[in-house]
């Protein structure tokens, strides 16, 4: 059985220069740089991807495929945007990908969707997550990133292919809508996604 205790995860700040170091040693084979790379964003990496698919396998395996693939392109890493930005552009190209690949969208099973399944009764983040699962992708996509990953509009833009302003937009009616879909309301800034402690290390 999964552990859903949620984990509050805080992004170190790491500069432009630290940024190019880290590419830098690790994209030349640095062992050291390349497991600080892996610690660093692989955590956050899976908290975006677990919002995104119902299985937590799935997460997972998207997870551990975008990092692995970020750390082999590290080599083409210019600096144009933060590398935690960066990798997460390449996390979502991944999730694209992959759900090119399914026959039908992925959604939660119905017995959890289910408002009156015996199951909707759990603490208010697992409530969230399936709240998420019922947005659009042009809503939900933004919404994890800026409130669960703790992106700025910038840096949501950037990995989404749109303007910030289109992300605050997007964030706004993304907000609306899961306050319509939780009942009781919670507060929406800044939540935290319930992951599986096991999978994070």
């Amino acid at each position: 059985m999964l552990n859903h205790t949620p984990l509050k995860w805080h992004y170190a700040h790491v500069d432009a220069a630290e940024d190019r170091e880290l590419a830098k040693r690790a994209a030349a084979g640095d062992r050291a740089a390349s497991l600080r790379f892996f610690q660093t964003y692989h955590v956050s990496v899976f908290r975006y991807t677990s919002s995104l698919v119902a299985s937590p396998e799935d997460a997972e395996d998207l997870a551990a495929e975008a990092i692995v693939e970020a750390h082999t392109m590290l080599g083409s890493y210019r600096a144009g945007s933060s590398l935690r930005t960066w990798v997460h552009r390449i996390a979502f190209h991944t999730y694209t990908h992959w759900k090119r690949r399914q026959r039908r969208h992925v959604r939660l099973d119905d017995d959890v969707c289910d408002a009156h399944s015996p199951f909707a009764a759990v603490d208010e983040a697992e409530a969230l997550t399936r709240a998420i699962a019922r947005l659009p992708e042009t809503l939900s996509q933004p919404f994890v990133l800026s409130q669960i990953n703790e992106l700025s509009m910038e840096e949501v833009g950037f990995i989404l292919g749109i303007p910030p302003g289109t992300v605050k937009s997007r964030l706004h009616y993304a907000r609306a809508q899961l306050r319509e879909l939780l009942d009781p309301p919670m507060e929406l800034t800044n939540v935290q996604q319930p992951i599986d402690s096991r999978r994070t290390h």
